[in-house]
């Protein structure tokens, strides 16, 4: 080998790629164009609707169903559509 390939693999080599938290202010532009900041996706508002809102309806129907069997009348939602 030449003395010049041995200097060559005893020099660390030159990283010319940034890793993401080393990244300046180029990182919000993918081939030259802006990008705008995270937001959550249409599939992550249904997750959450579904996340939120189908333990709230079960507990609303589990406490208009309480009302019902103690006082004898129907005043929940699902009343209305019975009816």
């Amino acid at each position: 080998m030449s003395r010049q390939a041995i200097e060559l693999m005893r020099k660390p080599a030159k990283l010319t790629h940034q890793a993401p938290h080393q990244a300046s202010h180029h990182a919000n532009q993918v081939r030259g164009l802006d990008l705008g900041k995270p937001r959550p996706t249409a599939a992550a508002w249904a997750l959450i609707m579904l996340y939120f809102g189908v333990p709230a309806m079960l507990i609303g129907a589990l406490i208009d169903l309480v009302i019902q069997w103690a006082s004898g009348d129907c005043v929940g939602l699902w009343c209305w559509m019975i009816i």
